[in-house]
């Protein structure tokens, strides 16, 4: 996994990944910003039940929400720019 830093070099992180690991799905994302912190409660909200279940929580700093939001909007735009049709 590449881990980028502004005005860094792109460098070499190792992430162990537990065995028991499941990717989980979200479709609501509730975010709560203070000048410390930024919280993203994610949500898998089914819609025909009227109610949701919290499946995770990330909490960053504002640098590192600002490098997170910096890094999916570049991601996206690669990806959507070469797989959608023109």
């Amino acid at each position: 996994m590449e881990a980028e830093r502004t005005g860094e070099e792109k460098r070499q992180i190792q992430i162990a990944v537990p065995n028991d690991s499941k990717p989980m799905y979200v479709n609501s994302i509730k975010i709560n910003v203070t000048d410390e912190e930024v919280i993203l409660q994610c949500a898998l909200v089914r819609p025909e039940e009227g109610r949701g279940v919290l499946v995770g929580e990330l909490v960053l700093s504002p640098k590192h929400a600002i490098r997170f939001q910096k890094a999916l909007d570049d991601t996206l735009k690669k990806h959507f720019t070469r797989h959608l049709p023109e």
